[in-house]
């Protein structure tokens, strides 16, 4: 039989991350409203923690009493229209600082240390488009051409997050805004420059380290991060840049200069050899020496042929550039947080889309947008921070999530009013 997971869940984002002054500085900009913003915080926050797909869902596990326990009885409950105007008008700036108040606890605890790779605190930085429409949109859409002709509007996001090992906070998220008052987006590094700058000034130092994709490979990206106090691992890809060359051709003058044994995620051994030199002064653009290393892996799988199995090699070639010296990480640690990166799309986006839906357009209207994007980004770190942080046993007994998330929804649903209202409502 389960423990009451749902009270655990809710005592522990009161006691550890302040559920209760998050409820209380919630805000949004209704006049004289009939539902607090407080209860709309409560239920939204829940409605995501629950996964639920739809503003019509709402209405329904409203009917069902799904959040009555969590609300006080004087409280009157939400319909989906009522939330929607909320969001409509949701205070974006009692929503960052309800954010900060969770990423300073995390920082407190010393959660940016768990799953560190090598001592480096880890962080990536990555893109991912929110959702798509040829109908709806708002005066904040960008825009593309189809090759049908038509028009497709869209979102889309830089976001910053905790990889390495569990549990994968989300740090922050940044939309990508118009271009020159054009429809077309300014672009990611523009983006994710901004999230750099805007994390340092909120939050301090959260990574010792962030790990790129060969789009970041950018001069004045690398800079913002340096004037940060935080070092770049980035793929590198463009042949032509000065600085590949001249890597490459020393590189092939020489043996590797450390090889390694490693297994990838299937269990296949795979044999690492790599070449690593730092003090490149060949990008003119950067201010600061770079260190380059060229990995060859290679892969032995087994592949069935004609009803025979095979042994076959894969042989892949990686580059990676760093600001980091070689005495501060050896060539084999560069390469964890090189591959780290794949975390923020194999355990970030993934799961937001899939889980907390955010490739669905509940409300599309940018307030609204902005602070969904915020109530999902609350929900999924609350959550890995009370499955990684306190229900340890989850894994060791083989329990789905979406297992944990159904307990959650049923006994919360059935759970008494006096024992949960206290950890989320403030009485003062």
């Amino acid at each position: 039989m389960t423990r009451q997971w749902a009270r655990e869940l809710v005592s522990h984002s009161s006691k550890i991350y302040q559920l209760r002054t998050m409820v209380k500085q919630a805000k949004d900009g209704r006049r004289n409203p009939n539902i607090s913003s407080s209860t709309i915080f409560v239920v939204m926050l829940f409605f995501f923690l629950f996964r639920l797909r739809s503003m019509e869902e709402l209405d329904r596990n409203v009917k069902k009493g799904r959040f009555r326990q969590l609300v006080p009885a004087k409280e009157k409950m939400p319909s989906h229209d009522a939330a929607r105007q909320a969001l409509m008008k949701w205070d974006l700036e009692s929503h960052r600082a309800n954010h900060e108040l969770f990423i300073a606890k995390f920082k407190h605890n010393k959660g940016p240390w768990k799953g560190a790779i090598n001592g480096w605190r880890t962080a990536a930085i990555d893109g991912v488009e929110l959702f798509a429409s040829k109908s709806r949109c708002c005066n904040e859409c960008l825009t593309r051409k189809l090759s049908t002709g038509e028009t497709e509007y869209f979102h889309r996001a830089v976001f910053l997050q905790k990889v390495g090992g569990d549990p994968r906070i989300v740090y922050g998220a940044e939309l990508l805004k118009k271009k020159d008052g054009s429809d077309k987006a300014e672009g990611e590094v523009a983006a994710a420059m901004r999230l750099i700058h805007q994390s340092a000034e909120r939050h301090g130092v959260l990574a010792d380290v962030l790990t790129l994709d060969a789009l970041y490979a950018q001069a004045p990206l690398i800079h913002e991060a340096l004037d940060h106090h935080q070092h770049v691992v980035v793929r590198m890809k463009e042949e032509r840049r000065r600085i590949m060359k001249d890597a490459r051709g020393l590189f092939e003058s020489r043996s590797p200069d450390v090889a390694w044994l490693e297994k990838d995620s299937s269990g296949n051994q795979v044999l690492v050899q790599a070449w690593d030199e730092e003090d490149f002064t060949s990008w003119e653009q950067l201010r600061v020496p770079f260190r380059m290393i060229r990995m060859i892996r290679m892969t032995e799988r087994n592949v069935i042929v004609g009803g025979i199995k095979h042994k076959q090699t894969e042989i892949l070639e990686r580059w990676v550039g760093t600001t980091i010296d070689k005495g501060a990480a050896g060539t084999d640690t560069i390469s964890r947080i090189a591959a780290a990166r794949w975390d923020i799309e194999n355990m970030g986006f993934h799961d937001l889309k899939t889980y907390w839906h955010m490739d669905h357009a509940y409300v599309h209207h940018l307030t609204a947008i902005e602070a969904i994007l915020g109530f999902q980004i609350m929900a999924m770190n609350l959550f890995y921070a009370f499955l990684f942080g306190h229900l340890h046993h989850f894994r060791e007994r083989g329990i789905p999530q979406t297992e944990v998330v159904e307990e959650l929804k049923e006994q919360t649903r059935w759970m008494s009013e006096q024992l949960l209202t206290p950890l989320i409502w403030d009485d003062s």
